[in-house]
């Protein structure tokens, strides 16, 4: 059974000024279990003189699926049961140097841990430590050039002087050095080197369990110290320069491996590969060669879109009462069942996932999409559900999408368009919207007679929130920005059967025509109603065809250069 207290993620904390709300992709169960991985892997009380060990866990987990919250919060939360240390691996890539970053990391956060201030002795790093440092060893093979031949080998290099170096050169003196007999000695002394870089090793070893062992025993109660392992957190390594990750996994594996001490390090895996094979070349098994850095991989399943949109984006910015509040139109509105707002973002979710898009992309393309909301005027109109579909297809099908202008291409028979709804299996994913053919055609309805004259007759459609596939909704509201005549032509077959007895039916059978003429009339038909009437003297404006489709498109292309 495990000692530590409970993992509970429930309520927003701080860590270093910054804010973590509450866990809304209910993760805190995986800090659980693998704490509980670790503390065994790490420390096995059975295994008497052998209990202490180190582990190296990879948290593998795609950009922008939360690994950093996460981290953040894991580590927080067994802070006072383990000795604990998190480094962000990318914001301090500029070092150049893995072991400085890590271990500076490790006396600044285990001396607090252990109530220590700054000058106590048991902090300090060893004086060895200096030899394993890169900064170091240039400066180090230098001097020791220079102690056993007499001459910087850098000079040898800048000389402007041409010819071979023979077996006998000049030191700086004018000497002739031999130069048999002092390689021969400057390797003797780099053999001594590399003994003595094996002993800092093991003296940083030991001042690293000192450290541990410090903020381990820091409270006078027994029943209150923390216990083995300390856990070290190393974040944000896919995002450092490939020769920086690669040396940063080298340290860990030849300089970390102390009894005691687990590593997570986290990581997107696959793009981690990807700067390994930047140094080793594309042929480069990147996989196998991950692989001996690490004991055990463990992938952070992904949240539904749903979830991690409301962590990721502001969603309330797109939600259909903030777009009403600044006065603008948005037709369809999303179902008016259960929670309308929690309808909206399951409506987005389903686009989203339904084109296939990663984590990344999809909250690339939520941003994308209220960066365009968040630039939108009072008495502008916007049909949200079509503008995410051409993010959508922008994004992860862009010889599609630029093919849209070409009204052939949604034919039923036209092969580009129907791969892509197989490919994305658009004809089985839903969205649910509200049709309101009351508020769209008004009570009455004005209907042509036998005799070509008009009659009125009551509006017996009626309002409804209904499912429509994905695929059809595109198709519908694509025709009109392509020709926003479609929307008009569309009214006539409404009108023509408005007479009908069952008025839920009756919507339901005409709901594309609904779509198209909805699209239309919250984009154009107001404005048109209006220039034809001469409201405030206007004359009637010719809108192109096209002008649905335009409008929609600089939309997109506004946006896509914002990349997130």
């Amino acid at each position: 059974m495990s000692d530590d207290k409970a993992i509970d993620w429930s309520k927003e904390i701080s860590i270093d000024g910054n804010i973590f709300p509450p866990d809304t992709l209910n993760r805190e169960k995986y800090a659980s279990y693998l704490t509980g991985l670790l503390k065994r892997k790490g420390y096995d009380q059975r295994r008497g003189n052998e209990a202490k060990r180190t582990y190296v866990l990879n948290l593998n987990s795609e950009w922008g699926s939360g690994k950093t919250y996460f981290l953040r919060r894991w580590s927080e939360s067994i802070k006072n049961q383990h000795p604990v240390v998190y480094v962000n691996a990318w914001e301090q890539d500029y070092s150049d140097d893995p072991l400085m970053t890590v271990i500076t990391s490790m006396i600044e956060q285990l001396r607090e841990q252990a109530g220590k201030s700054p000058q106590d002795i048991t902090f300090k790093a060893p004086r060895k430590l200096l030899g394993l440092l890169k900064a170091a060893t240039p400066a180090i093979a230098g001097g020791l050039a220079k102690r056993y031949l007499g001459i910087d080998p850098v000079k040898i290099m800048e000389s402007s002087e041409d010819g071979q170096i023979g077996e006998h050169i000049d030191n700086e003196k004018g000497d002739p050095i031999d130069m048999g007999t002092a390689a021969s000695k400057m390797v003797t002394h780099l053999l001594d080197e590399h003994s003595a870089k094996l002993e800092a090793i093991d003296s940083l070893k030991k001042a690293i369990s000192q450290w541990v062992e410090a903020a381990k025993s820091s409270s006078q109660k027994s029943t209150d110290r923390k216990q083995f392992p300390a856990f070290i957190f190393i974040d944000e390594l896919d995002r450092c320069r490939p020769s920086y990750a690669v040396e940063m996994l080298e340290t860990i594996k030849h300089i970390f491996n102390i009894p005691g001490v687990v590593f997570v390090v986290a990581t997107d895996t696959e793009q981690l590969q990807h700067a390994v094979k930047a140094i080793y070349g594309q042929g480069f098994d990147a996989g196998v060669y991950l692989g001996r850095f690490f004991d055990a991989r463990y992938t952070l399943k992904v949240a539904d879109y749903e979830k991690l949109l409301s962590v990721h984006c502001d969603m309330k910015i797109i939600s259909m009462q903030t777009l009403s509040d600044n006065g603008i139109t948005v037709w369809p509105k999303a179902s008016t069942e259960d929670n309308g707002y929690d309808v909206e973002v399951k409506n987005i979710s389903n686009i989203l996932t339904a084109f296939g898009l990663s984590a990344r992309e999809a909250i690339q393309v939520v941003e994308r999409l209220i960066s365009i909301v968040a630039n939108l005027s009072e008495g502008d109109s916007l049909n949200i559900y079509y503008l995410i579909t051409l993010l959508c297809l922008h994004e992860k099908e862009y010889s599609i999408y630029s093919k849209m202008r070409d009204v052939s291409l949604l034919k039923a028979n036209h092969g580009d368009w129907l791969e892509m709804i197989r490919k994305y299996d658009l004809s089985n994913v839903r969205m649910s919207i509200f049709i309101d053919p009351q508020a769209l055609l008004g009570k009455t309805l004005r209907v042509e007679d036998m005799s070509g004259g008009f009659v009125s007759r009551v509006n017996k459609y009626e309002n409804i929130n209904n499912d429509v596939r994905i695929s059809d909704f595109i198709k519908s509201c694509h025709l009109v920005a392509l020709d926003y005549r479609a929307g008009v032509n569309s009214k006539t077959d409404i009108i023509r059967d408005g007479g009908g007895n069952n008025g839920f039916d009756l919507t339901k059978s005409h709901l594309h025509d609904l779509i198209k003429y909805g699209f239309y009339y919250n984009e154009l038909g107001e404005r048109l109603t209006k220039k034809e009437k001469g409201i405030n003297g206007d004359k009637e404006k010719e809108y192109p065809s096209r002008f649905l489709y335009e409008r929609y498109k600089d939309l997109v292309e506004i946006s896509t250069y914002l990349e997130t």
